[in-house]
C-alpha cells in the first residue's frame, strides 16, 4: 500500500473570520512535517476550501486518504466553506467510501451531529465538538493532538496527550472523553467548555491503537550496501547494522554520504562504524566503542562482543520496563505478586538471566493488561523474538549459550568464534535500532521564564547521549538548545521522539542514570542498574565491559545508593557515617580525652531520590 495521506482543509469566511485558524493550519503541518521530509507520509493541505476542492483531493487520491481534518465554522449538520455549505448527509457519503479513511477531525463548532451520519456510512473514527468552542483552544488541541500522533503515538493516546495540553493551559476545562458509538453525557451548552470527543465506531475499537507509520521495508540502496561488503572489513556485520537504522530513520544515509560539485559521493566506509555508534545511546554507543578498539580476533573480542550483547538487551529491558511501569499507573493496573522477580537479581546472577526472553515476557503482560507502549516498536522486536526460527531468537539463543563460557573458546577457534559472535551481535543491534529513531537525553535542573505577556518557556540543563567518544558528552551550552517550550522530568535520563516536545517522554528512572546529575557535576557518567545487595541497590558502570565493572577492580564500576558525598569526595567505598577526631594535637590525654573517644559526623547520601523511585516502582509492581 501507498503511503497514507492526511488531508487538512480549512474555510474562514471573511464575513466570519477566525483569526487563529491560519496558525492551526500552520501548526497542523509542521507539527507533521518531519514524518513528510522522511516519505513516511503525505499531507496535502487546502487553506481556503471549497466543496469542488475537497471532492477533487478524494478523486485524486482514492483510499490513500488515512485521515480528513476540517477547521472552520460549522454546525451539527453542516460545513461552513469558503463557497458554499457542504452538507453533512453528502460528506458522510465522500467520506465514507474511502476504504482505509482511519480518522475524520472536525474542529469546528458543535461537529457532533455528524458522527451518527459518518458511523452509518462506514467511518471508523470521529473526533467532534459538542459545543461552540473557542478559537485559541481549537489550536491548541489540534496541534498538541498532531504533534502527538507525528510522534508515533496512536489515536488514543494522541487524544488523551492532546487532553492533557488542553486541560493544562486552560483552568476552565471540563472533561473531554473517548465515547463507544455516539452516545454522550448532556452538556451546558456554554462556550465555556471544551467539548471534544473521540468517538469509536461500534465495530473499530482497534482504531484507538492506529498509528502513523514509522518504519519502511527498505533502508540502503542496494548500491550502498554492496558498497559496505566490498570496502568494510572488521566489524563489517556491525557496520550493516545501518541498513535497519534506515528504516527508522532516513537521516542516517545522509550520514554516510556527501555532496560534491553536485554530486552526492560515499563517505569513506571507515567512519560508517562511527556513524553507527553515534546513532545509538551512549549506553550502548560506549559498549561498541570498545568493540572497535579490540582489532584482534581474540579473548578480549570475544569478551566485548558478548558483554555489547549483554548490556544491550538489558537496556532494552528497562526501556521496555520502564514503559510498562508508565502504563501500569496511567491505567491503575496492579499486577501480579512478584510478577517482576528479576528486578532484586544479586552480583552472582546477573550474568545468568536472559534479559531479551524477559523482554518477551513483559511486553505479553504488556498485550494482556492492554497498556498501550510509548515505544510501538517492541511489538515488531517481541513478535521476532517469539519466533524461535527468527534470526533474532538464534542470536538470543547463540549469545546466552557463549556468555557463560566464551573464556574458555580454544585459541585455534577464536577466529571462527568472533566472527559469529560479531553476526550474532548484528542481529540483536538490528532488532534494536529503532533507538537511532529516538533521542535520549540526561535532564538536571529545570528553570521557568514567566515574562509579562510573553510566551512561557522552560530552561533544561541537559545534555544529549549520543557520541563516537565518551569526551563528547556534556550539557548543552547553546541557550537555543537549553530553551524548550515544554519540560521532561528532571534528575532523569529520559527518551524523546524529538526534542521539540519534552512533554512527550520516556523516564528511565531509576535504572539508567547519569551519576553526575546527582554530583552537580557538569560532565555526563552513564551507569545502568545491576543488582540489589545490602538494601542498596547498586549500579554498573558502561565505560568497561560488564564483566571487568561486575569485578569493581578499580573501585569505581559500581556506585550504590548506600553512597555518601564523602564516599565520592575520597574516591573509596565507605560506610555512610564516618569517625573524625576532635582536634587533637597529641595532648588530648591531658584534658582527659580518651583515645578512643572520636565525634561522629554525618554525611548526605547522594542517591536518596533513587531510593524513593525503587520503593515505589516495588510498590507499584507488587513487590
Amino acid at each position: 500500500m501507498s503511503k497514507p495521506i492526511i488531508y487538512a482543509a480549512f474555510a474562514n469566511k471573511d464575513d466570519n473570520h477566525l483569526p487563529l485558524l491560519k496558525q492551526e493550519s500552520s501548526e497542523v503541518k509542521d507539527a507533521l512535517r518531519v514524518l513528510e521530509t522522511r516519505d513516511f507520509i503525505k499531507v496535502e493541505r487546502e487553506e481556503s476550501a471549497e466543496i469542488k476542492d475537497i471532492i477533487n483531493t478524494f478523486s485524486s487520491y482514492p483510499n490513500q486518504i488515512s485521515i480528513f481534518h476540517y477547521g472552520g465554522h460549522a454546525e451539527s449538520d453542516l460545513l461552513q466553506l469558503e463557497d458554499a455549505d457542504a452538507n453533512a448527509k453528502g460528506l458522510a457519503s465522500i467520506l465514507g467510501e474511502q476504504e482505509n479513511l482511519q480518522l475524520v477531525f472536525l474542529n469546528g463548532c458543535s461537529t457532533r451531529g455528524h458522527v451518527e451520519g459518518l458511523f452509518a456510512k462506514g467511518v471508523k473514527a470521529v473526533i467532534a465538538t459538542s459545543v461552540p468552542i473557542e478559537d485559541r483552544k481549537s489550536l491548541v488541541f489540534a496541534s498538541s493532538f498532531y504533534k502527538a500522533l507525528a510522534n508515533k503515538r496512536s489515536i488514543k493516546l494522541a487524544f488523551e496527550f492532546a487532553k492533557s495540553i488542553v486541560e493544562t493551559e486552560f483552568k476552565d476545562a471540563p472533561a473531554i472523553d473517548i465515547f463507544r458509538g455516539i452516545a454522550i453525557p448532556e452538556t451546558s451548552g456554554t462556550t465555556e467548555e471544551i467539548p471534544w470527543g473521540l468517538y469509536i465506531h461500534d465495530d473499530a475499537e482497534d482504531i484507538l491503537s492506529w498509528r502513523l507509520p514509522y518504519y519502511r521495508q527498505i533502508g540502503l540502496p542496494k548500491e550502498m550496501i554492496t558498497y559496505i561488503g566490498q570496502n568494510v572489513e572488521l566489524n563489517k556485520y556491525v557496520v550493516m547494522v545501518l541498513d535497519e537504522m534506515c528504516k527508522y530513520n532516513k537521516d542516517i544515509y545522509h550520514q554516510m554520504v556527501e555532496v560534491i560539485d553536485g554530486e552526492e559521493v560515499k563517505k569513506d566506509s571507515s567512519t560508517y562504524i562511527d556513524i553507527v555508534i553515534r546513532n545509538f545511546p551512549w549506553v550502548i554507543g560506549s559498549q561498541l566503542q570498545l568493540v572497535l578498539q579490540q582489532k584482534k580476533p581474540d579473548l578480549k573480542r570475544l569478551e566485548q562482543l558478548v558483554s555489547t550483547y549483554e548490556i544491550t538487551a538489558i537496556v532494552l529491558y528497562y526501556i521496555l520496563l520502564s514503559d510498562v511501569w508508565d502504563g501500569l499507573r496511567r491505567n491503575k493496573i496492579q499486577p501480579p505478586k512478584n510478577f517482576i522477580k528479576d528486578i532484586k537479581q544479586s552480583r552472582s546472577n546477573i550474568l545468568s538471566i536472559n534479559f531479551l526472553q524477559q523482554i518477551s515476557d513483559l511486553y505479553e503482560f504488556a498485550q494482556s493488561k492492554e497498556i498501550e507502549l510509548f515505544v510501538p516498536e517492541f511489538e515488531k522486536f517481541c513478535l521476532e523474538i517469539k519466533d524461535s526460527g527468527s534470526h533474532l531468537a538464534k542470536a538470543n539463543g547463540y549469545l546466552e549459550k557463549l556468555k557463560g563460557k566464551f573464556a574458555e573458546t580454544p585459541v585455534d577457534q577464536l577466529v571462527k568464534a568472533c566472527t559469529t559472535a560479531e553476526q550474532a551481535l548484528a542481529v540483536v543491534l538490528r532488532s534494536a535500532a529503532f533507538l537511532a529513531d529516538y533521542k535520549m537525553l540526561t535532564v538536571r535542573n529545570i528553570t521557568i521564564d514567566n515574562p509579562r505577556y510573553k510566551k512561557k518557556t522552560y530552561e533544561l540543563d541537559l545534555g544529549k547521549l549520543n557520541a563516537i567518544v565518551n569526551t563528547s558528552l556534556s550539557l548543552y551550552e547553546d541557550d537555543a538548545k537549553k530553551r524548550k517550550e515544554s519540560y521532561a522530568n528532571c534528575n532523569s535520563i529520559i527518551m524523546v521522539p524529538s526534542e521539540k516536545d519534552m512533554r512527550q517522554s520516556l523516564n528511565l528512572s531509576p535504572f539508567i542514570i547519569d551519576k553526575n546529575t546527582f554530583l552537580n557535576n557538569h560532565h555526563i557518567d552513564l551507569f545502568i542498574y545491576g543488582f540489589e545487595e545490602k538494601d542498596a541497590y547498586h549500579y554498573i558502570a558502561i565505560k568497561h565491559s560488564i564483566f571487568i565493572a561486575l569485578e569493581n577492580q578499580k573501585g569505581t564500576d559500581i556506585i550504590d545508593t548506600d553512597m555518601t558525598l564523602l564516599t565520592f569526595e575520597e574516591g573509596k567505598n565507605i560506610t555512610q557515617k564516618i569517625q573524625e577526631k576532635e582536634d587533637d594535637f597529641g595532648f588530648g590525654e591531658a584534658f582527659g580525652f580518651e583515645e578512643t573517644d572520636v565525634v561522629t559526623k554525618d554525611s548526605p547520601k547522594v542517591f536518596t531520590l533513587l531510593e524513593e523511585q525503587f520503593e515505589q516502582f516495588k510498590t507499584d509492581f507488587s513487590l
